[in-house]
């Protein structure tokens, strides 16, 4: 018996329902009071973001039905079955949580579950209908989709500000989209794209020290970063960079990869951690490492004086972040800051910069060090990998290309998954008795960045084990309709099979098969998987044509480059 019957059967015995954390465990879930409501009231679970992706979508689903919430890291109630009927977003990395206001709304669900249960699971079933959208009357080209996509991102963008939306997250789905429409010709996705850069590059949301980017800021003007550096996030934004015509900045990103990404055998960890006091500076740090001159060049070409410092805002990121009333800190005060780049970089500049910043990088290397997760994401490192030996082709640099060798070796030499499920990939390791199914995205990252390497001459080994993962992964996770699929077709599974059409922060299962898919398509012109294409195409186009944003990795993957 696996761990989710028996989650299913305590469940079902006590009569209530699972408290599922996505993310870490907050210190302050540890308070007396709220850990006796969560044991006495719900199972606990916890899921790391990334193990499964179906979990996170179903969950994420429910709380933007029903609380007009969803990001991620969040908690979720579910029924005994698996389906969430309540979910709400937890304070992302480096932000607290408050243990009442999380008692409390425990408590009210809780009443909710014991005095009108009927109502609870029809809200399951609703979020397990959301999934299913009506047929089209007429069948959507790509090239449809691909206009209806560009007018919501056109409707969405922030051209104060550069980028899409309030709460700025790099969106690279929807960039890598409208890079492709600028090199076919688009100026007016030229120019969304060279705002949406110039403000990352010079935001909270970049770290000038070392090139890599953080998860996302939490305001409209690209302030107030999350702690924490995604692997998959850096490597798809240094894709994007090189294709615009960064060089420069993209081989930073690519180095950073390469260099505090790695691990021991060659894979790389999904994310990095970061103290929020480990990256700030004060002024007087900073001529103590550089000398006055140049010390005080730097802090005003990287924003660090305080005279010239924008107040800081004021945040309440969730709905369980501790409510602050204290007046703001003024900017003239003695806190250190984080450095930013001014968007007015001179070559001088830019070339003084690059002498100085390894001095300051040091500084930093001596401090709290960055934290590695505790486990491996199949489907970050994979997608990492891809881009890495992308980019060694392109660049003509073969550590890119070799650091794309290590990572895959690492993830070719991790135990199959279970389940009877020959020649796929695990999606995590180490494994864990809940999570032990495939996931479509780790197979179909996994066969991309294998078909990519076998792009490179003398790599036709490469080639052919894609090739072979390629097939494995259209037989396990796609339909006869041609619906892609997060997991595999399983009776006893804990939590209901959904679709793999919609993005995360990284593009959607569905978008990266197909990207793979294409490959192949050029490697052997012969088979069929130009149709596989078509068939994954017309299930997925009445989902593309009722969220275009959602679907915007899959409808980029589809569209001719």
């Amino acid at each position: 018996m696996t761990l989710s019957h028996l989650i299913i059967d305590f469940a079902h015995l006590r009569h209530v329902p699972v408290f599922l954390v996505i993310g870490e465990l907050d210190a302050a879930l540890g308070d007396p009071s709220l850990s006796m409501q969560l044991a006495e009231r719900t199972v606990p679970v916890q899921l790391m973001p990334g193990m499964r992706p179906d979990v996170e979508l179903l969950c994420q689903r429910a709380g933007a039905l029903f609380s007009g919430e969803g990001a991620l890291p969040l908690c979720a109630l579910l029924l005994a079955d698996g389906r969430p009927f309540l979910a709400a977003p937890l304070p992302p990395p480096g932000f607290p949580l408050d243990p009442s206001r999380l008692f409390v709304w425990l408590t009210q669900a809780d009443r909710r579950f014991s005095q009108n249960l009927p109502a609870l699971m029809g809200q399951a079933s609703e979020v397990i209908r959301s999934f299913r959208v009506p047929a089209l009357r007429r069948p959507l080209s790509a090239q449809d989709a691909a206009h209806q996509l560009m007018r919501a991102l056109n409707a969405i963008e922030d051209k104060a500000n550069g980028g899409f939306g309030q709460i700025k997250a790099p969106l690279v789905t929807g960039l890598r989209f409208i890079q492709h429409a600028a090199a076919s010709g688009d100026r007016q996705a030229h120019a969304a794209l060279s705002r949406a850069l110039d403000a990352m590059l010079s935001s909270s949301l970049y770290d000038p020290l070392d090139g890599s980017f953080f998860r996302a800021t939490l305001t409209d003007d690209w302030r107030a970063f999350s702690p924490e550096k995604p692997l998959g996030i850096n490597a798809m934004l240094a894709l994007i960079l090189l294709e615009s015509g960064r060089r420069s900045e993209a081989m930073r990103t690519l180095d950073s990869l390469i260099s505090t990404f790695s691990l021991p055998g060659g894979a790389l960890t999904p994310y990095l951690r970061v103290a929020r006091d480990a990256c700030a500076f004060t002024p007087e740090q900073v001529c103590a490492a550089l000398g006055s001159e140049p010390g005080l060049r730097a802090c005003r070409l990287l924003r660090l004086l305080h005279q010239h410092a924008r107040e800081q805002p004021r945040l309440t990121p969730s709905r369980f972040s501790p409510v602050d009333d204290a007046p703001s800190r003024p900017s003239i005060d003695e806190e250190p800051l984080c450095p930013e780049l001014s968007p007015s970089l001179t070559p001088e500049d830019s070339a003084f910069l690059r002498r100085v910043l390894p001095a300051l990088l040091r500084l930093r290397a001596a401090r709290t060090p960055p934290q590695s997760a505790p486990f491996l994401l199949t489907q970050d490192c994979a997608l990492a990998a891809a881009v890495l030996a992308q980019c060694g082709q392109r660049l003509g640099e073969a550590r890119y290309t070799q650091a794309a060798q290590r990572a895959v070796s690492s993830l070719s030499a991790l135990p199959g998954a279970q389940g009877g499920l020959l020649g796929l990939p695990p999606a995590f390791a180490p494994a864990s008795p809940l999570l032990t199914q495939a996931t479509c995205g780790a197979g179909a990252a996994l066969a991309l960045a294998l078909l990519t390497l076998g792009k490179g001459e003398g790599m036709g080994e490469y080639a052919k084990s894609g090739l072979r993962l390629l097939s494995a992964t259209l037989h396990a996770f796609v339909t006869p309709e041609g619906m892609v699929m997060h997991t595999p077709r399983d009776p006893a599974a804990f939590f209901p099979r959904v679709p793999a059409l919609e993005d995360s922060e990284l593009p959607s299962p569905a978008a990266l098969l197909v990207h793979a898919l294409r490959m192949a398509r050029d490697m052997q012109p012969e088979a069929h998987y130009g149709e596989a294409i078509e068939a994954v195409w017309q299930a997925a186009s009445p989902s593309a044509a009722a969220h275009p944003l959602a679907l915007a990795g899959l409808i980029d993957a589809v569209n001719p480059l």
